[in-house]
């Protein structure tokens, strides 16, 4: 029997296997001037943010069509699958779609799609938790179950310095982006229980916004469990927030990554977003 968890490359997660469990990344796609760039492991990222600044264009982004879901499940027989938040794109109605599908080539198969209602590290949170649950040997059921109750104490913060593309997209309101560039304010946001994103207030310098973040962590339920930051070109700031967590939470389980194509594009350049426990 394969199990297998299968995300799609909102999660900043492209490697082959996850504590043991086969994983496989779905890739969405962006269009930067007419070109298009696929957001896997292969992609560019130093070309590909050239390519966001030097345009002035409005840049998009496309999800996964349903060949691309049916080729990551076929050859699978327990399929777990996390998709970035159902209400910013239609990855999930398309893993939706294409589970539905497999279905009637293997009904033994069984197949679960979560809505993450997020982006990015709060995906890795998830799938590590179910690869966990698979190494213990949980059953499908069980795994589902438990993966569904640990959606509701896992959560999304970010700290951004630029929201051009947000605001091109449609995803906050131009006089927001236009203010926080003008006064070089740091911008917190989280994502909210419809998988929406909401700006949760604002900062100027670093140690600020740090400092928010993590109040507004903790105000969450955050008590020191584990955390993954990806950053856009920012290591050193997640390095630093990485400190702040563990001065307050010394035992906490921090890990820093690097945002991948599609969260490259939205957080831009440095962009920090956080999954964290609660």
């Amino acid at each position: 029997m394969t199990t297998r968890i299968i995300t799609d490359s909102s999660a900043n997660f492209y490697d082959k296997n996850i504590d043991g469990i086969e994983h496989i990344s779905v890739p969405l796609s962006l269009r930067v001037d007419n070109k298009e760039w696929i957001d896997d492991e292969n992609l560019d990222l130093t070309a590909f943010q050239a390519a966001l600044k030097a345009t002035d264009d409005k840049s998009t982004s496309s999800c996964p069509n349903l060949n691309a879901w049916l080729d990551a499940y076929r050859g699978a027989d327990e399929i777990f699958v996390i998709t970035i938040t159902g209400a910013l794109s239609g990855s999930y109605n398309a893993a939706i779609q294409a589970a539905k599908i497999y279905h009637e080539e293997d009904p033994k198969a069984k197949i679960l799609v979560f809505d993450s209602r997020s982006a990015g590290p709060q995906l890795q949170l998830l799938a590590r938790k179910i690869a966990r649950l698979v190494n213990k040997g949980y059953s499908f059921e069980e795994i589902v179950k438990e993966a569904e109750a640990y959606q509701h104490h896992i959560a999304l913060i970010f700290a951004l310095k630029d929201l051009t593309n947000l605001a091109n997209n449609g995803r906050v309101s131009n006089t927001v982006a236009k203010m926080a560039s003008l006064l070089k304010m740091n911008i917190i946001g989280t994502a909210n229980n419809k998988g929406e994103f909401d700006m949760a207030g604002r900062a100027r310098g670093v140690k600020k916004a740090q400092t928010k973040m993590l109040s507004d962590m903790i105000k969450n339920g955050y008590i020191g469990g584990r955390v993954q930051i990806d950053q856009v070109n920012n290591i050193e700031g997640a390095e630093a927030f990485k400190q702040v967590i563990l001065n307050k939470f010394p035992d906490a389980d921090v890990k820093i990554g690097e945002c991948g194509g599609l969260c490259s594009y939205y957080a831009e350049e440095g962009g920090i977003m956080v999954g964290y426990e609660k």
